[in-house]
Protein backbone atom coordinates (compact mmCIF):
# COMPACT_ATOMS: atom_id res chain seq x y z
CA UNK A 1 0.00 0.00 0.00
CA UNK A 2 1.21 3.48 -1.07
CA UNK A 3 1.73 6.62 1.95
CA UNK A 4 -0.94 8.09 -0.14
CA UNK A 5 -3.57 5.37 0.12
CA UNK A 6 -2.16 4.81 3.92
CA UNK A 7 -2.84 8.05 4.99
CA UNK A 8 -6.47 8.12 3.43
CA UNK A 9 -7.34 5.08 5.21
CA UNK A 10 -6.05 6.49 8.40
CA UNK A 11 -7.77 9.85 7.86
CA UNK A 12 -10.99 7.91 6.91
CA UNK A 13 -10.56 6.13 10.48
CA UNK A 14 -9.80 9.28 12.55
CA UNK A 15 -13.19 11.12 10.97
CA UNK A 16 -15.14 8.37 12.23
CA UNK A 17 -13.68 8.19 15.37
CA UNK A 18 -14.54 11.98 15.32
CA UNK A 19 -17.94 12.00 14.49
CA UNK A 20 -18.03 8.67 17.50
CA UNK A 21 -16.97 11.00 19.75
CA UNK A 22 -19.74 13.82 19.16
CA UNK A 23 -21.65 11.55 21.81
CA UNK A 24 -19.18 11.91 24.49
CA UNK A 25 -19.37 14.78 26.78
CA UNK A 26 -17.03 16.61 29.45
CA UNK A 27 -13.33 15.26 29.56
CA UNK A 28 -14.25 11.70 27.97
CA UNK A 29 -14.36 13.48 24.81
CA UNK A 30 -10.52 14.90 25.46
CA UNK A 31 -9.33 11.47 26.72
CA UNK A 32 -10.60 9.57 23.99
CA UNK A 33 -9.25 12.32 20.86
CA UNK A 34 -6.08 12.33 22.33
CA UNK A 35 -5.75 8.70 22.29
CA UNK A 36 -6.95 8.38 18.64
CA UNK A 37 -4.45 10.61 17.85
CA UNK A 38 -1.39 9.21 19.47
CA UNK A 39 -2.68 5.82 17.87
CA UNK A 40 -2.61 7.30 14.44
CA UNK A 41 0.78 8.70 14.96
CA UNK A 42 2.19 5.49 16.03
CA UNK A 43 0.89 3.73 13.11
CA UNK A 44 1.81 6.41 10.44
CA UNK A 45 5.39 6.20 11.90
CA UNK A 46 5.25 2.49 11.84
CA UNK A 47 4.30 3.01 8.08
CA UNK A 48 6.86 5.33 7.37
CA UNK A 49 10.29 3.39 9.19
CA UNK A 50 8.98 -0.05 7.64
CA UNK A 51 10.39 0.29 5.03
CA UNK A 52 13.74 1.63 5.66
CA UNK A 53 13.82 -1.51 8.01
CA UNK A 54 13.24 -3.55 5.00
CA UNK A 55 16.14 -1.67 3.17
CA UNK A 56 18.21 -2.19 6.26
CA UNK A 57 17.89 -5.91 6.87
CA UNK A 58 18.47 -6.28 3.60
CA UNK A 59 22.35 -4.82 3.60
CA UNK A 60 23.14 -6.40 6.22
CA UNK A 61 22.18 -9.84 4.63
CA UNK A 62 24.22 -8.94 1.39
CA UNK A 63 26.95 -7.47 3.79
CA UNK A 64 27.08 -10.66 5.26
CA UNK A 65 27.87 -12.00 1.41
CA UNK A 66 24.04 -13.25 1.29
CA UNK A 67 22.98 -12.06 -1.98
CA UNK A 68 20.05 -13.87 -2.23
CA UNK A 69 18.66 -10.67 -0.09
CA UNK A 70 15.93 -8.67 -1.96
CA UNK A 71 13.09 -5.92 -1.55
CA UNK A 72 10.57 -7.57 -3.13
CA UNK A 73 7.93 -7.00 -0.79
CA UNK A 74 8.25 -3.43 -0.86
CA UNK A 75 5.31 -1.57 -2.24
CA UNK A 76 5.25 0.56 -5.40
CA UNK A 77 5.65 4.40 -4.52
CA UNK A 78 7.48 3.05 -1.39
CA UNK A 79 11.01 3.92 -2.07
CA UNK A 80 10.14 2.10 -5.43
CA UNK A 81 12.99 3.36 -7.28
CA UNK A 82 15.43 3.34 -4.50
CA UNK A 83 14.21 -0.49 -3.86
CA UNK A 84 14.66 -1.38 -7.48
CA UNK A 85 19.22 -0.32 -7.59
CA UNK A 86 19.15 -1.83 -4.64
CA UNK A 87 18.26 -5.19 -6.29
CA UNK A 88 19.98 -4.39 -9.53
CA UNK A 89 23.01 -4.05 -7.38
CA UNK A 90 23.02 -7.42 -5.43
CA UNK A 91 22.12 -9.73 -8.62
CA UNK A 92 25.24 -7.22 -10.28
CA UNK A 93 27.33 -8.26 -7.06
CA UNK A 94 26.20 -11.65 -7.20
CA UNK A 95 27.42 -12.06 -10.81
CA UNK A 96 30.54 -10.56 -9.95
CA UNK A 97 31.29 -12.87 -7.07
CA UNK A 98 29.95 -15.89 -9.39
CA UNK A 99 32.84 -14.59 -12.04
CA UNK A 100 35.26 -13.86 -8.95
CA UNK A 101 35.09 -17.53 -7.66
CA UNK A 102 34.95 -19.29 -11.50
CA UNK A 103 38.31 -17.00 -12.24
CA UNK A 104 39.60 -17.84 -9.03
CA UNK A 105 39.27 -21.80 -9.21
CA UNK A 106 40.57 -21.86 -12.90
CA UNK A 107 43.76 -19.90 -11.20
CA UNK A 108 44.10 -22.11 -8.62
CA UNK A 109 44.00 -25.48 -11.74
CA UNK A 110 46.69 -23.73 -13.59
CA UNK A 111 48.35 -23.44 -10.56
CA UNK A 112 48.20 -26.56 -9.49
CA UNK A 113 48.81 -28.28 -12.95
CA UNK A 114 52.40 -26.00 -13.53
CA UNK A 115 55.35 -27.82 -12.79
CA UNK A 116 56.75 -24.21 -11.85
CA UNK A 117 57.39 -22.77 -8.67
CA UNK A 118 55.15 -19.55 -9.14
CA UNK A 119 55.03 -16.91 -6.04
CA UNK A 120 52.92 -14.02 -6.56
CA UNK A 121 54.80 -11.14 -4.05
CA UNK A 122 53.42 -7.58 -2.69
CA UNK A 123 55.01 -4.43 -3.07
CA UNK A 124 57.39 -4.89 0.24
CA UNK A 125 58.31 -8.57 -1.53
CA UNK A 126 56.12 -10.60 0.88
CA UNK A 127 54.92 -13.80 -0.33
CA UNK A 128 51.21 -14.06 -0.91
CA UNK A 129 50.36 -16.99 -2.93
CA UNK A 130 52.01 -20.02 -4.40
CA UNK A 131 51.39 -22.67 -6.48
CA UNK A 132 51.97 -26.61 -4.87
CA UNK A 133 54.90 -26.74 -6.76
CA UNK A 134 56.86 -24.78 -5.12
CA UNK A 135 57.54 -26.52 -1.32
CA UNK A 136 57.76 -29.76 -3.71
CA UNK A 137 60.95 -28.02 -5.34
CA UNK A 138 62.30 -26.11 -2.65
CA UNK A 139 61.86 -28.16 0.94
CA UNK A 140 62.96 -25.18 3.07
CA UNK A 141 60.51 -22.52 1.58
CA UNK A 142 58.24 -20.69 3.79
CA UNK A 143 54.80 -18.90 2.84
CA UNK A 144 55.81 -16.33 5.50
CA UNK A 145 59.35 -15.92 4.31
CA UNK A 146 61.00 -13.61 1.62
CA UNK A 147 62.13 -15.48 -1.16
CA UNK A 148 65.66 -15.76 0.04
CA UNK A 149 64.31 -18.84 1.81
CA UNK A 150 64.37 -20.21 -1.77
CA UNK A 151 68.38 -20.81 -1.88
CA UNK A 152 68.95 -19.17 -4.80
CA UNK A 153 71.53 -16.32 -5.30
CA UNK A 154 70.99 -13.38 -7.04
CA UNK A 155 66.81 -13.95 -6.86
CA UNK A 156 66.30 -11.67 -4.29
CA UNK A 157 68.14 -9.16 -6.59
CA UNK A 158 65.99 -9.67 -9.52
CA UNK A 159 62.71 -9.25 -7.63
CA UNK A 160 64.34 -5.42 -5.83
CA UNK A 161 64.88 -4.53 -9.42
CA UNK A 162 61.82 -5.88 -10.71
CA UNK A 163 59.74 -3.88 -8.04
CA UNK A 164 61.81 -0.42 -8.12
CA UNK A 165 62.26 0.06 -12.01
CA UNK A 166 58.66 -1.71 -12.98
CA UNK A 167 60.44 -4.13 -15.67
CA UNK A 168 60.96 -7.65 -16.18
CA UNK A 169 63.78 -9.48 -15.18
CA UNK A 170 65.00 -13.32 -16.78
CA UNK A 171 68.47 -15.10 -15.78
CA UNK A 172 69.26 -18.26 -15.27
CA UNK A 173 70.54 -19.40 -11.91
CA UNK A 174 72.09 -22.09 -9.82
CA UNK A 175 70.98 -23.05 -6.42
CA UNK A 176 73.31 -22.82 -3.49
CA UNK A 177 72.41 -25.95 -1.83
CA UNK A 178 75.46 -28.27 -1.19
CA UNK A 179 74.99 -31.47 -3.24
CA UNK A 180 72.09 -30.58 -5.28
CA UNK A 181 73.70 -28.13 -7.98
CA UNK A 182 70.01 -27.91 -9.37
CA UNK A 183 69.42 -25.25 -12.14
CA UNK A 184 66.43 -22.54 -12.50
CA UNK A 185 65.64 -20.38 -15.13
CA UNK A 186 64.11 -17.37 -12.87
CA UNK A 187 62.18 -14.57 -14.57
CA UNK A 188 59.94 -11.70 -12.71
CA UNK A 189 57.24 -9.47 -14.22
CA UNK A 190 55.96 -6.48 -12.55
CA UNK A 191 52.01 -6.16 -11.31
CA UNK A 192 50.08 -3.00 -11.57
CA UNK A 193 49.40 -2.54 -8.18
CA UNK A 194 53.14 -2.91 -7.19
CA UNK A 195 54.03 -6.04 -6.77
CA UNK A 196 55.26 -8.74 -8.88
CA UNK A 197 55.42 -12.60 -10.09
CA UNK A 198 58.24 -14.63 -10.10
CA UNK A 199 58.51 -17.77 -12.31
CA UNK A 200 60.82 -20.37 -11.56
CA UNK A 201 61.45 -23.11 -14.12
CA UNK A 202 63.89 -26.17 -12.87
CA UNK A 203 66.33 -26.19 -16.53
CA UNK A 204 68.96 -29.15 -14.37
CA UNK A 205 68.36 -31.98 -16.99
CA UNK A 206 68.11 -29.42 -20.03
CA UNK A 207 71.22 -27.56 -18.54
CA UNK A 208 73.13 -31.35 -18.46
CA UNK A 209 72.16 -31.96 -21.73
CA UNK A 210 73.21 -29.01 -23.08
CA UNK A 211 76.69 -29.39 -21.20
CA UNK A 212 76.59 -33.47 -22.64
CA UNK A 213 75.76 -32.02 -26.28
CA UNK A 214 78.51 -29.37 -26.34
CA UNK A 215 81.38 -31.80 -24.54
CA UNK A 216 80.16 -34.75 -27.25
CA UNK A 217 80.90 -31.67 -30.14
CA UNK A 218 84.28 -30.83 -28.53
CA UNK A 219 84.85 -34.43 -28.27
CA UNK A 220 84.12 -35.75 -31.68
CA UNK A 221 86.03 -32.73 -33.09
CA UNK A 222 88.84 -34.02 -31.03
CA UNK A 223 89.04 -37.21 -31.93
CA UNK A 224 88.25 -36.53 -35.57
CA UNK A 225 91.13 -33.95 -35.54
CA UNK A 226 94.18 -35.91 -34.74
CA UNK A 227 93.21 -39.22 -37.33
CA UNK A 228 93.06 -36.17 -39.94
CA UNK A 229 95.86 -34.62 -39.03
CA UNK A 230 97.79 -38.00 -39.25
CA UNK A 231 96.31 -38.52 -42.91
CA UNK A 232 96.93 -35.92 -43.77
CA UNK A 233 100.91 -35.98 -43.10
CA UNK A 234 101.02 -39.28 -44.15
CA UNK A 235 99.21 -38.28 -47.86
CA UNK A 236 101.42 -34.98 -48.36
CA UNK A 237 104.35 -37.96 -47.54
CA UNK A 238 103.08 -40.04 -50.00
CA UNK A 239 103.04 -37.49 -52.73
CA UNK A 240 106.91 -37.19 -52.53
CA UNK A 241 109.14 -39.42 -54.67
CA UNK A 242 111.69 -40.01 -53.41
CA UNK A 243 110.38 -42.56 -50.48
CA UNK A 244 111.17 -46.24 -51.66
CA UNK A 245 108.72 -48.65 -52.14
CA UNK A 246 108.85 -50.61 -48.46
CA UNK A 247 109.00 -46.82 -47.17
CA UNK A 248 105.17 -46.11 -49.04
CA UNK A 249 103.52 -49.64 -48.19
CA UNK A 250 105.05 -48.46 -44.65
CA UNK A 251 103.17 -45.40 -44.79
CA UNK A 252 100.43 -46.57 -46.71
CA UNK A 253 99.34 -49.18 -43.77
CA UNK A 254 99.65 -45.98 -41.41
CA UNK A 255 96.99 -44.65 -43.58
CA UNK A 256 94.73 -47.30 -43.69
CA UNK A 257 95.12 -47.42 -39.34
CA UNK A 258 94.09 -44.30 -39.09
CA UNK A 259 90.74 -44.99 -41.72
CA UNK A 260 89.93 -47.72 -39.95
CA UNK A 261 90.03 -45.69 -36.19
CA UNK A 262 87.96 -43.14 -38.36
CA UNK A 263 85.40 -45.66 -39.16
CA UNK A 264 85.06 -47.50 -36.00
CA UNK A 265 84.65 -43.90 -34.58
CA UNK A 266 81.79 -42.95 -36.87
CA UNK A 267 80.66 -46.82 -36.46
CA UNK A 268 80.22 -46.36 -32.29
CA UNK A 269 78.89 -42.83 -32.77
CA UNK A 270 75.74 -44.05 -34.81
CA UNK A 271 75.47 -47.00 -32.55
CA UNK A 272 75.12 -44.78 -29.17
CA UNK A 273 73.05 -42.38 -31.09
CA UNK A 274 70.80 -45.40 -32.17
CA UNK A 275 70.67 -46.88 -28.43
CA UNK A 276 70.01 -43.32 -26.79
CA UNK A 277 67.01 -42.80 -28.95
CA UNK A 278 63.55 -43.37 -27.29
CA UNK A 279 62.26 -45.71 -30.13
CA UNK A 280 65.12 -48.83 -30.40
CA UNK A 281 62.87 -51.47 -32.20
CA UNK A 282 64.10 -54.88 -29.77
CA UNK A 283 64.00 -57.99 -32.10
CA UNK A 284 63.71 -60.42 -29.12
CA UNK A 285 64.51 -64.28 -30.24
CA UNK A 286 65.58 -67.52 -28.93
CA UNK A 287 69.84 -67.51 -28.38
CA UNK A 288 71.50 -70.05 -27.71
CA UNK A 289 73.92 -67.96 -25.65
CA UNK A 290 77.06 -70.85 -25.44
CA UNK A 291 76.96 -70.99 -29.10
CA UNK A 292 76.96 -66.96 -29.55
CA UNK A 293 80.07 -66.47 -27.34
CA UNK A 294 81.85 -68.99 -29.34
CA UNK A 295 81.26 -67.11 -32.55
CA UNK A 296 82.00 -63.95 -31.10
CA UNK A 297 85.40 -65.79 -29.40
CA UNK A 298 86.29 -67.30 -33.10
CA UNK A 299 85.71 -63.56 -34.61
CA UNK A 300 87.93 -61.81 -31.58
CA UNK A 301 90.53 -64.71 -32.30
CA UNK A 302 92.89 -62.50 -34.87
CA UNK A 303 93.03 -59.14 -32.40
CA UNK A 304 93.42 -61.39 -29.32
CA UNK A 305 95.94 -63.56 -30.90
CA UNK A 306 97.65 -60.48 -31.97
CA UNK A 307 97.81 -59.01 -28.44
CA UNK A 308 98.88 -62.36 -26.79
CA UNK A 309 95.41 -62.79 -25.50
CA UNK A 310 93.76 -66.06 -25.11
CA UNK A 311 90.30 -66.06 -25.10
CA UNK A 312 88.18 -68.76 -22.75
CA UNK A 313 83.98 -69.34 -22.61
CA UNK A 314 82.71 -70.94 -19.52
CA UNK A 315 79.04 -70.93 -20.85
CA UNK A 316 76.82 -74.06 -19.70
CA UNK A 317 75.28 -75.86 -22.61
CA UNK A 318 71.50 -75.92 -23.26
CA UNK A 319 71.63 -72.33 -21.58
CA UNK A 320 69.54 -69.77 -24.19
CA UNK A 321 67.32 -67.00 -23.62
CA UNK A 322 64.71 -64.61 -25.09
CA UNK A 323 67.18 -61.22 -26.34
CA UNK A 324 67.63 -59.00 -28.96
CA UNK A 325 70.98 -61.30 -30.34
CA UNK A 326 72.65 -58.17 -32.03
CA UNK A 327 72.10 -55.95 -28.85
CA UNK A 328 73.84 -58.67 -26.72
CA UNK A 329 76.55 -59.52 -29.40
CA UNK A 330 77.37 -55.84 -29.38
CA UNK A 331 77.83 -55.46 -25.53
CA UNK A 332 79.86 -58.91 -25.01
CA UNK A 333 81.81 -57.64 -28.36
CA UNK A 334 82.68 -54.34 -26.85
CA UNK A 335 83.38 -55.80 -23.54
CA UNK A 336 85.96 -58.32 -24.83
CA UNK A 337 87.50 -56.07 -27.32
CA UNK A 338 88.11 -53.57 -23.84
CA UNK A 339 89.72 -56.82 -22.43
CA UNK A 340 92.03 -57.23 -24.77
CA UNK A 341 93.40 -54.07 -25.55
CA UNK A 342 94.16 -53.21 -21.62
CA UNK A 343 95.65 -56.74 -21.05
CA UNK A 344 99.08 -57.91 -20.34
CA UNK A 345 100.56 -60.20 -22.92
CA UNK A 346 99.97 -64.05 -22.19
CA UNK A 347 96.83 -63.10 -20.29
CA UNK A 348 93.18 -63.87 -20.66
CA UNK A 349 89.22 -62.80 -21.01
CA UNK A 350 86.84 -65.04 -19.85
CA UNK A 351 83.18 -64.69 -20.76
CA UNK A 352 81.33 -66.82 -18.25
CA UNK A 353 77.84 -67.05 -17.27
CA UNK A 354 75.46 -68.19 -14.51
CA UNK A 355 71.52 -68.46 -14.30
CA UNK A 356 69.82 -67.48 -11.06
CA UNK A 357 66.77 -66.59 -9.63
CA UNK A 358 65.20 -64.96 -12.27
CA UNK A 359 67.97 -63.56 -14.17
CA UNK A 360 71.36 -64.16 -15.35
CA UNK A 361 74.82 -62.96 -14.64
CA UNK A 362 76.99 -62.73 -17.52
CA UNK A 363 80.95 -61.63 -16.46
CA UNK A 364 83.46 -61.08 -18.43
CA UNK A 365 86.75 -61.15 -16.43
CA UNK A 366 90.14 -60.19 -17.85
CA UNK A 367 93.64 -60.08 -16.11
CA UNK A 368 94.73 -57.12 -17.50
CA UNK A 369 95.71 -53.75 -15.56
CA UNK A 370 92.62 -52.98 -13.95
CA UNK A 371 91.35 -49.65 -13.83
CA UNK A 372 92.08 -47.22 -10.58
CA UNK A 373 89.05 -47.03 -7.63
CA UNK A 374 88.69 -43.06 -8.79
CA UNK A 375 87.53 -43.49 -12.28
CA UNK A 376 85.23 -46.68 -11.49
CA UNK A 377 81.83 -44.23 -11.48
CA UNK A 378 82.78 -42.86 -14.77
CA UNK A 379 83.82 -45.55 -16.85
CA UNK A 380 80.66 -45.72 -19.28
CA UNK A 381 80.82 -41.91 -20.02
CA UNK A 382 81.33 -41.27 -23.77
CA UNK A 383 84.89 -40.53 -24.53
CA UNK A 384 86.17 -41.10 -21.12
CA UNK A 385 89.57 -42.63 -20.45
CA UNK A 386 91.34 -43.28 -17.72
CA UNK A 387 94.52 -42.62 -19.54
CA UNK A 388 93.86 -40.80 -22.96
CA UNK A 389 97.08 -40.79 -25.02
CA UNK A 390 97.42 -44.86 -23.91
CA UNK A 391 94.04 -45.36 -24.64
CA UNK A 392 94.45 -44.10 -28.23
CA UNK A 393 97.59 -45.49 -28.69
CA UNK A 394 95.74 -49.13 -28.56
CA UNK A 395 92.84 -48.15 -31.12
CA UNK A 396 89.98 -47.21 -28.67
CA UNK A 397 87.38 -44.89 -29.68
CA UNK A 398 86.09 -44.03 -25.97
CA UNK A 399 82.66 -44.97 -26.55
CA UNK A 400 82.46 -48.71 -26.08
CA UNK A 401 81.66 -48.56 -22.54
CA UNK A 402 78.87 -45.96 -23.02
CA UNK A 403 77.30 -48.31 -25.71
CA UNK A 404 77.32 -51.26 -23.84
CA UNK A 405 75.78 -49.09 -20.86
CA UNK A 406 72.81 -47.79 -22.91
CA UNK A 407 72.68 -51.38 -24.77
CA UNK A 408 72.30 -53.35 -21.29
CA UNK A 409 69.77 -50.82 -20.20
CA UNK A 410 67.81 -51.23 -23.56
CA UNK A 411 67.81 -55.10 -22.89
CA UNK A 412 66.01 -54.23 -18.97
CA UNK A 413 69.59 -54.87 -17.91
CA UNK A 414 72.35 -53.05 -15.64
CA UNK A 415 76.19 -53.33 -16.21
CA UNK A 416 78.72 -53.02 -13.18
CA UNK A 417 82.31 -53.31 -12.90
CA UNK A 418 85.08 -54.75 -10.25
CA UNK A 419 88.17 -53.79 -10.83
CA UNK A 420 91.71 -54.55 -8.89
CA UNK A 421 94.91 -52.74 -10.14
CA UNK A 422 97.37 -54.94 -11.56
CA UNK A 423 94.93 -57.96 -11.24
CA UNK A 424 91.97 -57.21 -13.87
CA UNK A 425 89.14 -56.52 -14.17
CA UNK A 426 85.51 -58.33 -14.31
CA UNK A 427 82.54 -56.79 -15.94
CA UNK A 428 78.95 -58.16 -14.99
CA UNK A 429 75.80 -57.81 -17.06
CA UNK A 430 72.36 -58.87 -15.33
CA UNK A 431 70.13 -59.68 -17.75
CA UNK A 432 66.09 -61.13 -17.22
CA UNK A 433 65.62 -64.72 -17.31
CA UNK A 434 62.97 -67.13 -17.71
CA UNK A 435 62.50 -69.83 -15.21
CA UNK A 436 62.21 -72.19 -18.16
CA UNK A 437 65.73 -71.23 -19.31
CA UNK A 438 66.92 -71.07 -16.04
CA UNK A 439 65.72 -74.66 -15.14
CA UNK A 440 67.52 -75.81 -17.95
CA UNK A 441 70.60 -74.64 -17.08
CA UNK A 442 70.36 -76.07 -13.96
CA UNK A 443 69.74 -79.38 -15.25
Amino acid sequence: MSYLKRYLVLFMICALLSVWSLGLDGAGVWLFRFAVVAACSALAGYWAVQPWREMTRAARRVQQEDYSARLDDVTPGDLKEAAAAFNAMVERLSELKRLYEEREGRFGAILSASERAILLMDREGKILLTSPATPQLFSRFREDAMVASLGLPGLSQMVEESLETREPRAATLSESEVGRGRVFDARTVPLDDGGCVVILDEMTTQARLDKVKADLVANVSHELRTPLAAMAALLETLEATDITRDQRRHFEERLRRQLDRMRALVEDLLSLSRLEGRHVEIMKERVDLEALVQDLCASMAPLASAASVALLSEIPQGLALEVDRSLLELILKNLVDNGIRYNHEDGTVTIRAIAGDGELLLDVVDTGEGIPAPHLDRIFERFYRVEPHRSREKGGTGLGLAIVKHAAAQLGGKVTVESTLGKGTLFRLRLPLEKAAASAAAG
